[in-house]
């Protein structure tokens, strides 16, 4: 079973996470390099990225979604985390990375943070 799946909603990419532990492990450095790799074989990459399942985030966790957020930066693209149990949000929080992430409640409101503003 992978650790993660994706699927492509307009212009977005969608990753889902599909095991609790999946993020936390330091040793799993193929799971790091597939999701960067992700970012590399998009123009602009747009991330929305599911942490329905994430329960929990180790220091490795942290470390990797930090790199992921870097590399979409770089490109000049956007991530957003969405689903994100209260445990994690908090986590995030009192580390300060929540003014780092952009985290939304669901799906649709997570896409909708993707696409530009419109300008008058």
């Amino acid at each position: 079973m992978s650790a993660f799946s994706t699927r492509t909603e307009s212009d977005a990419l969608i990753v889902t996470f599909e095991a609790p532990g999946s993020l936390n492990d330091f040793r799993n450095n193929a799971l790091r390099d597939a999701l960067y790799e992700l970012i590399q074989n998009q123009p602009i990459p747009l991330l929305a990225v599911d942490l329905q399942k994430i329960d929990y985030l180790s220091s490795s966790g942290v470390a990797i979604l930090v790199g992921l957020k870097r590399r979409v930066d770089t490109r000049q693209g956007k991530i957003v985390f969405f689903q994100v149990q209260p445990v994690v949000r908090d986590l995030l929080a009192v580390m300060k990375l929540d003014r780092f992430f952009t985290v939304a409640d669901d799906e649709p409101t997570a896409l909708a943070s993707l696409r530009p503003v419109p300008t008058a």
